[in-house]
């Protein structure tokens, strides 16, 4: 008897630990397969406690015909069985094999034995289930060992349902024979009981391999809860239950006699029965809770997806709307200024003004007008070329090319470029580069160009005053070492507006772009971020953002890269110093009239827009459109360097090239060969020149990068000097411009007028700010008498008129002061107080008067103004700088 007592209560323990640690699980982790093994201890339970807790109380075993002891037992294999099923697929389930009879025999054998003990119907409903749980645990092991090879996951809750069975069965099986056999039983029950663990075990392992990202729980909080509830309610209905029934008993013993006592036990079962329905009443109440508990998190998920999804829309509408806007200010920017080129170029042709200044002042609005379509031109490029990187990454098409490159190279590049936006808006640039950086590293040279060049254009783009710093170090551990790893770190500082804190967490996002109440003049796409930290992300990359609002950022790059030459970068920054001097000297610095080139593209627009870049260099040029009619040219002459597109249709640059070196009578086997193609990827110069072009130069065409590559491969015999004109005399040129714009500068500031500020206003272009100064003074002796009538006359609609055009004039040349005032008696008229215009009128009118005279004797002394008198009105002719 002793052994029965801890055969049933080791049984107990061991399905009540199953119970909650599935049932844990599931409330941590929703899963079917949890659900089904909860339905199968909570059955085991209910049986298995009833069992128990009667043995305990009365001191022998149930009545095994009692309906109320098998209850449990009939719903857990039941659901042991649907467990199986459910987890094989439809090829599995249609697959049948011998062997899976095999349980069928051996259960029809055990049915005999256990027929009179457990009653008919409850013995064939109990081996005709357990019969299936094994026979399709068998199939799923068979199913295994055929598709193992295809990987076919492993039979973990299949085997240990077979195990389950197969000790259930050995139980039943000892306990009706006699002899030794019946002692197999204690074993079994206990081996069944590990089985019980096992099942746990398998469905854990089963999971390993189907974790989901982004499962949506309940809140951890209501996890431990309910946890802590259940564990709760278990220990105290199985204790309390016990110690009921014995207290029930004792009450019985004491106050029935013989014939009585047997039926009045009855209610001892019953009781343990509504106690176990207890137990199991909480389990499914905790089911329900999670199922629904999760339900309304992802109700609650699905919401604030749905708001994303929303802001993201809203965000993408917005964005179209800006890129709308975007890419057509600058065609109509291109489209404007052309239109006015052509117009006065036309109007300059039909009738060329006979005075040189009036000569000269039609030139200098062309020439206006073409810087205006050079940078309109260059920031469509640059929303296009953003867009078109954004659906590339978008799509999964942008790949990382490495490749070996020179550092120096990449930051001469995005420095050169960087430095002449800086200038035009006043800025500082600077560049700091560790000496003992290795030069020649490995990576996608491309892509690192493109990271450096939008954090320094962002930097630019949103610094009005102060600097813009390039710093790039490397991490080692010891010394570099070739074929190891770096960490190269750039980081790119300004003084510019900074970044809101709440900001922040957008700064990266697509379609975003931040402050736009401080920012809505600021051209561009909003790509630029989200694409660098794509790019980094795809390369192993970080960047991390320090910044204070109102006082600057800095962007922090850090990317691995391997080390391919220990030779130091060196001064980068006196090189650079140098290398830029050099590029601002070789602008329009030499002619080559006995040199011979040949320019080869299939784009008739593309050999107009080369042959006006290399005007002034006097050059011998024959052009060609397409590579058939290059080979006639290269058969019949020899040219000191030949431009070859790539990109041409019936033949390309690549097979021209491959024939004018393998053409008979080799005129053109040494000459130069220069690629044009607008293939800027990582690896592109590597490839191209792997095919025998001497170099590469991508499109659009820069015209620096083309006279600078001229130069290179140019016989240096045939190269003249600076087209005619003194060296000494162009540094005495700039010098005196220098001088002159210094003075000017300072005669605006000493009268209250912020140049700066002005040639701002003017898109830093300063030849048209002189322009605005001119009409400020030509205009001014008009809308001072205009003001005073007004103001005689008490006629306050007027007056608000020219006080508003005062305070708008004012503040474009750079004086906010006049500005400030003329707003202040435009609102007084606005609000008819007559009083205020009383009291003001007479300094706003002094005010502008002095205004009128510092920027006349700015224009006259700062920039060599000569000036003469007619009918009170002011007349310039002046020397632009450039």
């Amino acid at each position: 008897m002793f052994m029965d007592y801890i055969e049933n209560i080791a049984q107990l323990i061991a399905i009540m630990a199953a119970l909650m640690i599935s049932l844990f699980r599931y409330i941590g982790c929703k899963r079917h397969r949890w659900l089904y093994a909860v339905v199968f201890f909570l059955g085991n339970l209910l049986s298995s406690y009833f069992w128990t807790a009667y043995l305990i109380i009365m001191g022998d075993t149930p009545n095994v015909s009692n309906a109320l002891a098998y209850f449990g037992w009939n719903v857990a294999f039941l659901s042991l069985a649907i467990l199986v099923i459910h987890l094989k697929t439809k090829e599995e389930r249609r697959y049948l094999h011998p062997f899976m009879l095999l349980p069928v025999i051996l259960n029809i054998w055990q049915l005999t034995l256990y027929l009179p003990y457990g009653g008919v119907a409850n013995s064939v409903y109990q081996v005709t289930v357990c019969t299936a749980v094994v026979c399709f645990a068998v199939q799923g092991l068979l199913w295994y060992l055929k598709k193992r090879k295809e990987g076919a996951p492993r039979p973990y809750i299949a085997a240990a349902a077979a195990a389950i069975v197969i000790f259930e069965f050995g139980m039943w099986t000892s306990s009706s024979l006699e002899g030794w056999i019946s002692s197999l039983y204690y074993p079994c029950s206990l081996l069944c009981s590990a089985s019980y663990m096992l099942l746990v075990w398998a469905i854990d392992r089963s999971l390993d391999s189907d974790r989901r990202e982004g499962d949506i729980n309940i809140d951890r909080r209501v996890q431990t809860v309910l946890k802590g509830g259940y564990f709760t309610i278990v220990a105290v209905c199985s204790l309390g239950g016990i110690l009921l029934g014995i207290w029930i008993r004792n009450i019985l013993r004491n106050g029935l006699s013989g014939a009585e006592e047997t039926s009045v036990y009855d209610i001892i079962p019953i009781i343990l029965f509504l106690i176990s329905l207890v137990i199991v009443a909480a389990a499914i109440a905790i089911v329900f809770i999670v199922y629904f508990g999760q339900k309304m998190a992802e109700n609650q998920k699905l919401k604030e997806e749905r708001m994303v999804a929303d802001r993201s829309n809203e965000a993408k509408s917005e964005f179209l709307a800006h890129m709308s806007h975007e890419i057509r200010t600058p065609i109509n920017a291109v489209l404007g200024m052309n239109e006015m080129i052509l117009h006065d170029s036309l109007k300059a042709k039909n009738n060329l003004p006979e005075d040189e200044e009036k000569i000269r002042e039609v030139f200098s609005d062309i020439t206006k007008y073409a810087g205006n379509i050079d940078s309109a031109g260059n920031n469509l490029l640059s929303i296009i070329n953003d867009i078109l990187d954004f659906s590339k990454i978008e799509a999964g098409k942008l790949e990382i090319r490495e490749a070996r490159y020179e550092l120096s190279s990449v930051l001469n590049d995005v420095s050169n470029m960087i430095v002449f936006r800086a200038q035009a808006k006043g800025l500082k640039f600077v560049v700091e580069v560790d000496d003992d950086l290795p030069d020649a590293l490995y990576g996608d040279e491309i892509r690192l160009r493109q990271v450096l060049t939008n954090l320094l254009n962002n930097a630019v783009k949103y610094t009005q005053r102060g600097s813009v710093t390039l710093s790039v170090t490397g991490k080692k551990e010891g010394r570099y070492e070739v074929g190891k790893e770096m960490e190269l770190t750039a980081s790119v500082a300004d003084t510019g507006i900074g970044i809101r804190e709440e900001d922040l967490p957008k700064l990266f996002s697509k379609f975003e772009r931040m402050d736009m109440e401080m920012n809505n003049t600021v051209e561009g796409t909003g790509l630029g971020l989200a694409i660098t930290k794509q790019l980094l992300d795809m390369m192993g990359g970080t960047v991390e953002v320090k910044t204070s609002y109102g006082h600057g950022s800095e962007f922090i790059v850090k990317i691995k890269q391997k080390v391919e030459d220990l030779e130091p970068i060196g001064k980068f920054r006196e090189k650079f110093e140098k290398s830029l001097n050099e590029v601002l000297d070789t602008e329009e610095s030499f002619t080559a009239e006995n040199a011979s080139i040949l320019i080869v593209d299939d784009t008739r627009m593309n050999l107009m827009v080369v042959l006006g870049l290399l005007k002034e260099t006097k050059i011998g040029i024959d052009t060609a459109e397409s590579g058939f009619e290059a080979l006639s040219l290269t058969e019949e002459k020899t040219y000191d360097l030949i431009l070859l597109d790539q990109r041409m249709p019936q033949m390309d640059g690549t097979e021209t090239l491959h024939r004018i070196k393998a053409q008979e009578n080799g005129l053109n086997q040494k000459t130069p060969v220069i690629c044009l193609t607008a293939d800027a990827v990582s690896g592109a110069k590597k490839k191209y020149i792997s095919e025998g072009f001497t170099d590469y130069l991508s499109k659009p065409i820069d015209s620096k990068a083309l006279k600078k590559m001229i130069l290179e491969y140019l016989p240096k015999k045939k190269i003249g000097g600076r087209s005619g004109r003194d060296m000494k005399a162009i540094e005495k040129e700039k010098s005196d411009a220098k001088k002159h714009k210094d003075e000017f500068y300072e005669i605006l500031r000493q009268g209250g007028v912020d140049p700066e500020k002005g040639v701002k206003y003017a898109q830093n272009n300063m030849g048209l700010y002189l322009k605005l100064l001119e009409e400020y003074v030509k205009s001014s002796e008009d809308k001072k008498k205009r003001l005073q009538e007004c103001f005689t006359g008490r006629n306050m609609k007027d007056y608000t008129t020219y006080a508003h055009s005062l305070k708008s004039t004012s503040r474009t040349i750079g004086d906010d002061s006049l500005a400030d005032l003329a707003a202040r008696l435009e609102k007084a008229a606005n609000g008819n107080d007559p009083d205020v215009i009383s009291a003001e009128h007479d300094r706003m009118m002094e005010r502008y008067d002095h205004t009128v005279d510092v920027v006349y004797e700015a224009l006259r002394r700062g920039s060599r103004i000569s000036t003469e008198k007619e009918d009170d009105t002011r007349g310039f002719s002046y020397h632009r700088w450039s």
